[in-house]
This record gives C-alpha cells, sequence and structure tokens, in this order.
C-alpha cells in the first residue's frame, strides 16, 4: 500500500478535518494520535502526549499510564476475542492476531487504555505535541520535569512537573479545573518576554542536556533555526536564545530541487576532561550534535554558558549513504550516540536513503572528533526514530521505526546487520526501551496504540510485538 511521508500524512490529517464545526474537548483518559512517550525514571508510569495533529479535538493532552497496575493485567488470563472489557476485565486476545504478527496462533493481547490512565493524572496542551524530554531541575529526589514542544496553534514549549509521594504522583502545569495549563507553563517567547521574538515554526524534537549544563535544545524542521532554553531561569525555563533566520542553522538540500532547510534531533557527546576537544574549552561548555532534516550529515554546535547563547560550529556530511541514489526528502532522522558516556559512536537515521549509518566521532590529531562514517545497513522505508537497547550481559540492539512501511528494524550493534524487521501497527513513531522489563513500546500514531515489543531473548516470542495498549482497529 502507498503510503505518504510523515510531514504530508499531517498536511492530509488537518484538511480531513475542514468544515467539521468547532472540536470537542480531548478525551483526558484516551490514546489520540499519540507522538511521544517518557519512561518514569522508576519504571512506574509511562507518559504520553497525544497531538491532536488534525485538530480533531481542541487541545493536544498529557497522559500518564500506570505501568504497574498493566504489569498486573497482563499477568491474568485475557478475554477471548471481541469481549467487552471492563474495569475488572480491561484485556482480550486480539481479533487479527494472526495477521498482525504474520505467525498463526501467535498471540497479542490488548488492553483498553483508560482504564490506566487516572484523569488527575492528565492535563490539555497546545495543539501539534511532539516528543517528551525529561528535566530533573532539584535532582535525583526532586520531581521530574516534562517539556514537550507544540507545533501547531499557538506553538510552544509546554513544561510540567511531576511531584512523586507516597500516594502516587501528581502533574502539575498550573492547570485549571478542565486541565489546561496555564500561561506561565507555556514558553513562546524570547526571555518570556511578550514583545520578544516568538519561538519559530515547526519545532521539532526537544533535547535536555546531559552533562550538567543546565540547556535545553530545539532545532525546527523548517526555516533553519535552532532555539536554546535555559532551565533554571528565575521562574522556570525560559528561551534564551533563537538563531537568526538570515544566517541557517541548518543547510538546504542539496540536490537542487528545493530550498527546504531545518533539523530534526540533538544529542550531546561526552567530554573527557583529561583529553577535552578544543571546542569545548576544557570541558567547560557541551559538545552537541544536530542532525539536518533536508541535508545529509550534522551540524556541531554549543553554548557560550555566560552569556547563554548558542555556538555554531562545522557541518559534517554522512556519506556511508548514498543521498543521490533517491529523489525524496527528507535526509536525516535521529542521531543517538551508541556509549553516551564515552561518545566515540554515534548511531545516525538516514530517511532518505532509508538507513543506519554508524559514525566515528573519536578524537583526530586536532583533538577534534573526525566524524568519518565506518558503516551503515539499509533499513525499511521512512525510518525517522531511534531507540538503543543497552542489556548488561548481550550485544547492544538499535530499534528504527518505519513510519510508511509499519515496521520496526531491530539491527544488532556488534555485527551491524538487521536481524529482524518486526511488524507493528499503522504510523509507528516513538521508541521507548524498558531495560527493568525487558521491553520495547512503540507509539502508533495513526493507529492511537501504543505496542509491547519483545526484548526478552530466552523468550520463543523475542522480537515479537506481543500486546497494546489500546484497542487494534
Amino acid at each position: 500500500m502507498l503510503r505518504v511521508p510523515h510531514r504530508w500524512c499531517v498536511a492530509l490529517l488537518l484538511l480531513a478535518t475542514c468544515g467539521r464545526g468547532e472540536p470537542e474537548p480531548a478525551d483526558l483518559q484516551a490514546l489520540r494520535l499519540p507522538s511521544g512517550a517518557l519512561l518514569s525514571p522508576d519504571g512506574s508510569w509511562l507518559f504520553v502526549a497525544n497531538s491532536n495533529l488534525d485538530l480533531g479535538v481542541q487541545s493536544s493532552t498529557l497522559v500518564v499510564l500506570n505501568l504497574r497496575a498493566l504489569d498486573n493485567s497482563f499477568a491474568e488470563a485475557p478475554q477471548p476475542a471481541g469481549a467487552e472489557l471492563s474495569v475488572d476485565a480491561p484485556c482480550r486476545v486480539s481479533e487479527g492476531m494472526s495477521e498482525e504478527t504474520g505467525m498463526k496462533g501467535q498471540e497479542i493481547v490488548e488492553c483498553e487504555e483508560r482504564y490506566f490512565i487516572q484523569r488527575e493524572h492528565s492535563v490539555r496542551l497546545t495543539s501539534g505535541a511532539g516528543n517528551i524530554a525529561l528535566d530533573r531541575p532539584s535532582g535525583d529526589e526532586g520531581p521530574w520535569r516534562l517539556l514537550i514542544p507544540s507545533s501547531l496553534d499557538e506553538r510552544a514549549v509546554t513544561w510540567i512537573d511531576v511531584v512523586r509521594g507516597a500516594g502516587g504522583i501528581e502533574v502539575d502545569c498550573g492547570q485549571d479545573a478542565e486541565g489546561e495549563c496555564d500561561a506561565a507553563h507555556s514558553l513562546q517567547r524570547l526571555g518570556n518576554d511578550a514583545n520578544g521574538a516568538r519561538l519559530p515554526s515547526d519545532p521539532a524534537r526537544i533535547f535536555v542536556d546531559r552533562e550538567g549544563y543546565r540547556f535545553a535544545y530545539l532545532p525546527h524542521l523548517l526555516g533553519a533555526r535552532m532555539t536554546l532554553i535555559a532551565l533554571d531561569a528565575e521562574y522556570g525555563p525560559t528561551i534564551t536564545d533563537i538563531t537568526d533566520s538570515s544566517e541557517a542553522f541548518f543547510a538546504s538540500e542539496p540536490l537542487g530541487k528545493g530550498t527546504l532547510a531545518g533539523g530534526f534531533a540533538v544529542d550531546q557527546r561526552a567530554c573527557n576532561p583529561a583529553d577535552p576537544p578544543p571546542t569545548t574549552e576544557g570541558c567547560t561548555r557541551p559538545l552537541l550534535y544536530a542532525s539536518h532534516r533536508f541535508w545529509p550529515g550534522v551540524r556541531l554546535f554549543s553554548v557560550e554558558t555566560g552569556r547563554d547563547t548558542l555556538v555554531r560550529f562545522g557541518n559534517h556530511w554522512l556519506l556511508g549513504v548514498n543521498p543521490y541514489a533517491a529523489g525524496d526528502r527528507p535526509f536525516m532522522g535521529e542521531i543517538e550516540f551508541l556509549d553516551p558516556e564515552i561518545g566515540d559512536r554515534l548511531l545516525a537515521v538516514h530517511t532518505t536513503p532509508p538507513s543506519l549509518s554508524l559514525v566515528d566521532t573519536s578524537q583526530g590529531p586536532d583533538g577534534e572528533p573526525i566524524n568519518d562514517p565506518i558503516d551503515s545497513v539499509a533499513l525499511c522505508h521512512n525510518p525517522n526514530l531511534l531507540a538503543v537497547h543497552r542489556p548488561a550481559q548481550a550485544e547492544a540492539m538499535a530499534f528504527v521505526s518505519c513510519y510508511s512501511d509499519d515496521q520496526v528494524a531491530a539491527v544488532a550493534l556488534g555485527s551491524f546487520t538487521v536481524v529482524a524487521t518486526i511488524p507493528v501497527d499503522d504510523g509507528p513513531n516513538e521508541l521507548v526501551v524498558d531495560e527493568a522489563r525487558r521491553k520495547l513500546y512503540v507509539v502508533h500514531t495513526l493507529a492511537g496504540t501504543i505496542g509491547v515489543v519483545e526484548l526478552d531473548s530466552a523468550s520463543p516470542r523475542h522480537l515479537q510485538m506481543i500486546r497494546r495498549i489500546g484497542l487494534g482497529g
């Protein structure tokens, strides 16, 4: 079946809502066009952002799945296929299990999501919600802070605090009785000033610094812009820099077919104080990588920490694959360091042509990373997002979601080969590895479900989707 690229899917979703009249308030106990997900540090909760990309309801939402309650329900015998579900019997065998798995007799157990989402944990935020990044502003014992960029309506970054207590969690974004986050928790302008520059259009994937610098970084899919957010401002996070549109932070596509320019994802290279790259000024400022969206490579950049402004370094082509082999755009997807504590190998998703590259980012004779692709492997169509499984006693594995093929590619990182292509639901997007449970959560944007893939290598269902949160169509 023909599938269009993600950005055109969004346009079609928007067109489909024309003429419907005033939309209803968003359901606070449902999965609807989910886009982002984040596992809580204690493994008890899965935070999920519902995107509302079609503007079919009034807003995006953040909902919270109780994973311990789901564990208990999955441990019980499921109801038969087609059974009515209830709070006492929330799971059943999926009716289409044989077609979905491609293996006769391999059950997928599906659970109604609303029985695992508490209304008081849900909030409403600006439409177009994307990924969820985690900040810990008070250290390990303090609240979790979630940052969620939104691309529609009043584009913004919403910050939400999650406070833990003996009775569970409390979610706080200054929300009113209807769950609407207040304006103080919505970053829309430079310096949080009503007269400040507007947050640029099309925010992509937000990334929170993990080396101790108190910043978050937000590339934009269009307009060649990058936004810097200071996390420790007086009244909460504050936008402190937005790159000028006249000096493109991201390059435009190189094939002479257009002028699109933008970024997609950010990751951070670890800095060794005993041997720091010169651009880090002795590990006093971060060294960051951003993937271009319409140019086959990455840009390196940093922050002037005293001034809270962005500093750009060079662009680097990643020519482990040939971008001229196909005329489709975009070129690049997510990037992630294989070992974040070392930072000598970078994984880079190429949306066009569909592939995953391994990049050597070890330091060369000048002390700077050499950024040379050393291996690549072909993937299913329209890959974008990446997650790495790092088991303690086994080979690391990368998972890449292929939005157009309804598949997730599993790449063994020792041999750098695709060891499985896993059928999943419609529109696989965000991927979350749960190392403690040895599970992979796959957010299906178009299906409105979350798949659960088995990562236990001892299981006969290894690398198969075995469960579903939400009911299949």
